[in-house]
């Protein structure tokens, strides 16, 4: 009989916490490139990262047992990604309302702007643009309720690929396994 190092709760603990120790890196290197980059399309790299991060957290599980059953790796999977998520929140809360606020007004100023020319393409007028544009200068995205908005949002997004992750790394337990160790 082996005794566990970890319980799956721990390694999603722990996988959380890097998850999150990872969104918080990559939201610094995007904050140190500015504004501009904080809504280009690397930003989009910060969707895959957490995802990275729940495979390998996952298929760690499943090596430590030899087995890991959906339900089990649904359990892992979505602990890793909400933990991480909770965390990121709260560094992007603390970044953009104490640290740097001016920074936050510059995201929205760049943010204005990419908004109008993406109406223009769509052949908005101008009246419409320019509502648009003020409704997106004075509103402040980060929030308590805001960012608690965007967690509840995120919860969901992270359940489905939860389910996903989950779908593709399980592995079922033998059917022969402590059959004689009785």
């Amino acid at each position: 009989m082996t005794v566990e190092t970890s319980s799956p709760k721990n390694a999603g603990v722990l996988y959380g916490l890097i998850n999150g120790g990872v969104s918080i890196v990559f939201t610094v290197i995007l904050y140190l490139g500015g504004a501009k980059m904080f809504v280009s399309p690397i930003a989009y790299c910060g969707i895959v990262l957490p995802i990275a991060v729940c495979v390998i957290g996952g298929i760690q599980v499943r090596k430590q047992q030899g087995y890991l059953e959906f339900a089990q790796a649904l359990k892992v999977t979505f602990l890793i990604l909400v933990l991480g998520a909770l965390i990121a929140t709260i560094f992007q809360y603390v970044l953009f309302n104490y640290i740097d606020v001016p920074f936050r007004e510059a995201l929205a100023q760049v943010t204005a702007e990419k908004l109008e020319q993406f109406m223009h393409k769509l052949g908005a007028s101008d009246d419409k643009i320019d509502e648009a544009v003020q409704k997106t200068l004075s509103k402040n995205n980060y929030t308590v309720g805001n960012l608690l908005l965007g967690f509840v949002m995120s919860c969901i997004g992270s359940f489905i690929i939860a389910l996903i992750v989950s779908a593709i790394i399980k592995r079922k337990r033998s059917p022969f396994e402590n059959s004689f160790n009785q």
